[in-house]
C-alpha cells in the first residue's frame, strides 16, 4: 500500500489491488487530513495491516470477530455505523 494512488505498488497494476487501495485511501481521508503528509505512508501501511488482520480473524474465527466487535464498539449505534462503513468499503473495494 502506498500513500498516493498513482505511486507503484508491489502488486503492479492489478485493477483489484488498485480498487482496494482507493477504497482504503477514501476510508482514511478524514484521518489523513489530520496528520502531516509525511506520516501518510506509515498511516496507510498500518491501516492495511490492521484491516488485513481483522479480515483474517473474521474469516478464520467469525465468533471471535463478533465478540471483538462487541468489545470495541459497546453501543449498538456505533456497531451499526461500523457495519454501514464496512458495506461501503466492500462495495468500493470489490466493485
Amino acid at each position: 500500500m502506498t500513500a498516493h494512488p498513482n505511486e507503484a505498488t508491489t502488486h503492479g497494476e492489478d485493477p483489484g489491488w488498485r480498487r482496494y487501495g482507493q477504497a482504503l485511501l477514501h476510508s482514511m481521508a478524514e484521518v489523513r487530513a489530520e496528520v502531516p503528509e509525511d506520516v501518510h505512508p506509515i498511516l496507510m501501511e498500518t491501516a492495511d495491516y490492521w484491516l488485513s488482520l481483522g479480515l483474517a480473524i473474521g474469516v478464520q474465527q467469525p465468533e471471535a470477530a463478533a465478540r471483538l466487535i462487541r468489545l470495541i464498539e459497546t453501543e449498538e449505534p456505533e456497531r451499526a455505523e461500523l457495519a454501514s462503513d464496512a458495506e461501503h468499503f466492500v462495495a468500493e473495494a470489490l466493485g
